[in-house]
């Protein structure tokens, strides 16, 4: 493909991605699934240019507004481009038959973007940054710049049964490289990504895709042996699994939740490992009073994941936002009545703004006088500096450019009558 039909495809799935609210790996993997003609250069430029316009979506939307530009997807894509490139003129990009279109605004759109000195930098819409957890400016543009990042490809080793060493040489053997995760003690980072259809012929009952973060926020849980646990969002199941690690075959985990399709999965992956002691269930009536640990990893704004989906950041609203936050509330409640007496609840969000995570923590406390703060510091000593604990007031959040991961926040509540 020559550039200019690069661009062209990159503005036509763009636009797809935010009309459709349909995932942007999903659509470009199935426009390329159809056009088996484009090369693997051409892939990796496509995927460069379309996430890279998603993640500075709002940041070259404020330009187009400065410059008096039309806000229009193309103006985007070329602004961006010619920024990042520096080039001399247009006309490689018109050249060929599927190329860009002539148009009498983009010369203009040129002349601006390679004078433009500033870096284009990811951007919250200012509804949201107003309700970040961030308030000093330094670091709001180190997390901003951390974004343009690609995401790591972490894996958590089955460490019930496998050492890092042995998973590492198993998949040396296949040419995969990698090396041991920063923090996590069972995990390792691929250093070239694999897709996981490969991964998955490999992996038997050695290792889960699971970013290091996310580890971490499992193993802050502190999670004991001989323990009744719940996961109450367990989705696919890929905390359930590495719970499931933590008690080894000393205790009992109840994995829920309202979508059974999600659920398949799990049983699914429960099968394949040959795990025991895991109830997969939507029913928790039995259970009133019953957990010594309940894990809700709830749904949300996923801020924290904007690396990887940089369009759900276009698509949230505030009428989205007030749901989640509806939804996230009702999961500790329905938590609250299935803790018992000394029990906890682990509350976790892979999101960065006081909404849905220290408000909540507020909120619930306020209604529900027999829970009260769990501490929660001497459990990050064992993974992170003392810088990192200040201000866990309502709970710890962990950024993504502390350590290259995704971002998440958590908060221990734990029941007293």
């Amino acid at each position: 493909m020559r550039i200019g039909a690069v661009l062209a495809t990159s503005i036509f799935l763009v636009d797809e991605i935010i009309k459709k609210k349909i995932p942007a790996k999903l659509i470009i993997k199935n426009y390329i699934r159809k056009n088996k003609y484009i090369g693997s250069k051409d892939k990796k430029l496509l995927y460069e240019v379309v996430f890279s316009t998603l993640k500075k979506y709002y940041g070259l939307l404020e330009i187009c507004s400065e410059y008096e530009i039309s806000k229009k997807t193309k103006n985007l894509i070329l602004f961006n481009i010619c920024n990042k490139n520096k080039i001399n003129n247009l006309n490689d990009y018109y050249e060929g038959k599927y190329s860009l279109i002539k148009e009498c605004e983009d010369e203009s759109v040129f002349k601006k973007a390679i004078n433009h000195n500033c870096e284009i930098k990811p951007k919250l819409p200012d509804w949201i940054e107003k309700k970040l957890s961030i308030t000093d400016n330094k670091k709001k543009n180190k997390f901003y710049k951390s974004i343009l990042l690609e995401p790591r490809f972490d894996i958590a080793i089955n460490f019930s049964k496998y050492s890092r060493e042995i998973v590492k040489n198993k998949l040396n053997n296949y040419k995969i490289y990698c090396k041991d995760t920063e923090k996590s003690p069972y995990g390792l980072t691929i250093q070239e990504r694999v897709p996981n259809n490969n991964l998955d012929k490999i992996k038997k009952d050695m290792f889960e895709v699971q970013d290091e973060g996310s580890q971490l926020m499992t193993l802050l849980t502190n999670i004991k042996p001989k323990m009744r646990i719940l996961d109450l969002c367990a989705g696919k199941g890929t905390k359930t699994i590495f719970i499931k690690n933590m008690i080894e075959n000393k205790g009992r985990i109840v994995a829920y939740d309202t979508i059974e399709e999600r659920l398949a999965v799990l049983k699914k992956r429960t099968e394949r490992l040959k795990l025991k002691n895991i109830k997969i269930t939507t029913h928790l009536e039995p259970y009133s009073n019953y957990f010594d640990l309940i894990v809700c990893d709830v749904p949300c704004t996923g801020i924290g994941t904007w690396r990887r989906r940089p369009e759900s950041i276009i698509w949230l609203n505030r009428k989205e936002l007030e749901r989640l936050k509806n939804e996230q509330y009702n999961i500790l409640k329905k938590a609250a009545g299935l803790c018992k007496i000394n029990g906890k609840i682990v509350y976790i969000t892979c999101s960065l703004i006081y909404d849905e995570n220290e408000e909540q923590i507020c909120n619930f406390l306020s209604n529900h006088k027999n829970f009260r703060l769990a501490p929660i510091s001497g459990n990050i000593k064992k993974y992170f500096s003392e810088k990192t604990l200040k201000n866990l007031k309502y709970g710890f959040t962990l950024f993504p450019d502390e350590l290259d991961s995704d971002g998440y926040f958590i908060s221990i509540l734990k029941r007293t009558i």
